[in-house]
């Protein structure tokens, strides 16, 4: 309906009657963009003209009688705003006001509303003019002018880009109409996607698009960001491009999307803008608007993030060699050891100096010094496993931090120990300069965490380095570099320990170890015998005597100034040193001899000799074998090497291929210690083992249990409260032998309640003083040729 046919709409004020009937005005209402509308006193729609039909999308015979607060408003729009116009209205005053409406699609539509009071001559109220101005658009140019104003600023404050990229997708999805956005981000390479934001797509939505590889035909926004250009999809489901993920929209109604990339100066891609919507029809030129100003907004931000994230690369790392420096490895320790203490986990820290680097400097200058040192940067970061972190000091000094693991001292003390040996045996290979080879080596010195109760008073490391970030954590940095300086004091191309006492310890175990290299070259160190025994299963210790079936060769030490040094004294000295090569060589040796004067008198009694890691991983050690075999007369498979359980749990190719050319000798092998470690089953069952023998710290707690499934109490408790949880570990593992085939020696044996519960178990070999103490070769060796030792 426009004026001139405004008579089908009847009206009763003859002022609106006259304001039809001016040709002027008539003219004015049907060209003006504003929306025009007359309304009765109850506020009823009596005619609009067609600026008002176009604005709204209904016809005048749609509109005809309604009242426009109640047919164009929606939930949104704001109460407050209508009932004061209403109020406005009624008193007859002109109202102006914004309020929001929905057009005949249902899109918002915000109209500025000016309603004018029409009176007769006599000043009767007899209706009310509405004109309706479209500010949409301009009122959401004001709100992501406000929204892009508070991005720009948050950009610059250095917000977190995660929070950025939000609040864009947020701040656009606010002003943008019927579409959802979905923000996308590269790689620095930019070909692959790594994330991106999507406040109204569901998580799954974005999962499927992690790790995508862009290009052309991928989606809608991989193809945009190929193309390096805006792609729209009118219809995804008639899209190759959407072949084989199509149905993440379609889940969600939409089956059109518009994609914008995102590039940086040089026109590289670094992400995506894309809005999804129900059908293409929906984009329009506003869309494309915002989608610039998302992409704009995105650019800047993340190309600031990738600038603060180069610079503080580059004031956390090493510029020489691209390692953390020291502040970045004191964040990391700082971390570490926290974690260390909060879940009883250990840890190492490692201080490695080049030895004479500097004579390599003067000799060939500092340029080639620097290649080197990125040489052997880069050697060193190969040995680490992923979580160590391999740090510069600064100058021909590296710092090693190993993440810290479940376990004891002990394990972690191994595994720093295996890292150090690597270390050192790395920087021996010659470093390529000039077209020459020139050989270096390195100190090492070793601390573990967590170990806060030790931290230090403010004393200055003995290098003389000051501390310049203090945190709880920095006396770990003193003690490995304490350890350090006394490596180059033992003798460098070594590696120490840290320990509280350390100038002490080291000087104890600088003489220590002298005594017994000295007690090796006078052959005051002795190989003792224990015997091993197998139980038959009705056989008890009052009726019947365990039958001898094996030997353990054990090293003992009697010293003429220290006297009697034991093992677990000298053993650790000796591994430190390297000297238990050495001495493991000449346990070997005796076992072997033994072994040769046994099989001459007709007896066919296994040795086993405790092979240290050190020995093991020696790079001689299977050719050192191998020529005892060849000096000695005897069956192979009766030298039995007992290995740790640490040692067979490690998956190192180089150990394995040991095992197996020993294994090609005729040997067998013994998983010493068992329970105490952490074994891999299926790698036990590649080695050729054919015994087990399980710690004595199992074996200490055995019970005999009554009728009632108790066990007899121990000294000091209360009878039948006890639960004998050690039985019933031993009888597991003991089952787990046979499934595996396996032998079982129980080490440790002391008393006859022990006894009687592994014959009771099933065990099939015992050791301990309740059976034999070790004793010198000669005295076991003469009582087996008499009869009298065993049965």
């Amino acid at each position: 309906m426009n004026p001139s046919a405004s008579s089908a709409a009847a009206t009763s004020a003859a002022s609106v009657d006259d304001l039809e009937g001016s040709n002027c005005l008539h003219q004015l209402l049907q060209h003006t963009s504003n929306g025009v509308c007359g309304y009765d006193l109850q506020g009823r729609v009596q005619w609009v003209n067609p600026a008002f039909e176009e604005l709204t999308g209904y016809r005048a015979e749609d509109l005809a009688g309604q009242v426009l607060s109640e047919f164009l408003t929606g939930e949104d729009s704001d109460r407050t705003v209508i009932a004061r116009m209403h109020q406005q209205c009624e008193l007859g005053e002109p109202s102006d006001e914004e309020l929001l409406h929905h057009d005949a699609n249902g899109r918002p539509l915000r109209l500025r509303l000016r309603c004018i009071p029409l009176m007769a001559a006599d000043g009767t109220l007899t209706g009310y003019l509405g004109v309706h101005t479209d500010v949409t658009q301009a009122h959401l140019a004001l709100e992501l002018s406000h929204s892009q104003l508070r991005l720009l600023e948050s950009v610059t404050a250095g917000q977190p880009l995660d929070k950025t990229l939000l609040d864009l997708c947020q701040a656009i999805e606010a002003v943008a109409t019927r579409v959802r956005s979905s923000l996308l981000l590269l790689d620095e390479a930019g070909t692959r996607i790594i994330g991106g934001k999507a406040p109204s797509l569901p998580p799954s939505f974005m999962q499927f698009t992690s790790g995508l590889r862009i290009g052309e035909g991928v989606g809608t926004c991989g193809t945009a960001m190929w193309r390096r250009e805006q792609v729209l999809t009118p219809a995804i489901g008639e899209d190759p491009a959407w072949e084989g993920f199509r149905h993440h929209p379609h889940a969600l109604g939409l089956d059109a999307c518009l994609s914008m990339p995102i590039l940086d100066d040089a026109g590289n891609p670094l992400g995506s803008f894309a809005f999804y919507a129900t059908s293409g029809d929906v984009f329009n030129d506003s869309h494309l608007g915002l989608l610039k100003v998302a992409v704009n907004v995105a650019r800047l931000a993340i190309e600031r993030h990738r600038r603060d994230e180069q610079l503080t690369y580059q004031a956390l790392h090493d510029a020489l060699t691209g390692l953390p420096n020291r502040r970045l490895l004191r964040r990391k320790l700082a971390a570490f050891a926290d974690l260390a203490l909060e879940e009883a986990r250990v840890g190492a820290l490692m201080f490695l100096d080049l030895d004479h680097f500097k004579r390599l400097n003067d000799v060939l200058g500092h340029d080639a010094g620097d290649r080197a040192l990125i040489q052997i940067a880069a050697r060193l970061e190969q040995l680490l496993e992923p979580g160590d972190v391999l740090a510069r000091q600064g100058g021909d000094e590296f710092i090693v931090l190993l993440a810290p693991r479940f376990g004891g001292m002990e394990d972690a003390r191994a595994r720093a120990m295996h890292v150090g040996e690597g270390l050192l045996a790395r920087l021996r290979v010659p470093v390529e300069l000039e077209g020459r080879a020139h050989q270096l080596s390195g100190s090492l010195g070793i601390t573990l965490y967590p170990r806060p109760d030790e931290a230090d008073e403010g004393y200055q490391t003995l290098s003389g380095a000051a501390e310049d970030e203090g945190d709880d954590w920095g006396h770990l940095l003193h003690e490995a570099d304490i350890a350090l300086y006394e490596s180059k004091g033992a003798g460098r191309a070594r590696m120490c320990f840290f320990s509280p006492d350390m100038r002490n310890r080291i000087i104890a175990a600088t003489q220590m170890e002298q005594s017994l290299r000295s007690a090796l070259s006078r052959q005051h160190l002795e190989v003792h015998l224990q015997p091993q025994f197998s139980l038959q299963s009705d056989a008890s210790l009052e009726h019947q005597l365990p039958r001898l079936c094996g030997l353990e060769a054990l090293l003992r030490w009697n010293d003429p100034l220290l006297g009697n040094v034991s093992p677990a004294t000298f053993i650790p000295i000796a591994e430190e040193s390297g000297l238990i090569v050495e001495l493991g060589h000449w346990v070997l040796g005796q076992a072997c001899a033994v072994l040769e004067d046994m099989a001459t008198r007709g007896h066919q009694l296994p040795i086993a000799v405790n092979v240290s890691q050190v020995q093991f991983r020696s790079a001689e050690f299977v050719p050192q074998v191998a020529a005892l075999l060849k000096r000695h007369a005897f069956a192979p498979d009766m030298l039995r090497m007992e290995i740790t359980e640490s040692l067979a749990a490690e998956d190192e190719a180089d150990m394995l291929e040991k095992v197996d050319q020993l294994a090609a000798l005729g040997l067998t092998f013994s998983i010493d210690d068992f329970g105490i470690g952490y074994s891999n089953l299926a790698r036990l069952r590649r080695m050729p083992l054919s015994e087990l023998k399980i710690d004595r710290s199992f074996i200490k707690d055995l019970r005999l249990i009554d009728d009632d499934g108790l066990a007899a109490p121990a000294p000091g408790e209360t009878p039948g409260q006890e639960v004998c949880h050690a039985n019933e570990i031993v009888r597991a593992m003991l089952v787990m032998a046979r499934a595996l085939s396996l032998e079982v020696v129980a080490e440790g044996v002391e008393t006859s309640e022990q006894f009687e519960v592994l014959r009771q178990l099933g065990c099939q070999r015992v050791q301990g003083y309740l059976l034999g103490r070790p004793r010198p070769m000669k005295d076991v060796l003469d009582e087996i040729e008499a009869g009298v030792l065993g049965a």
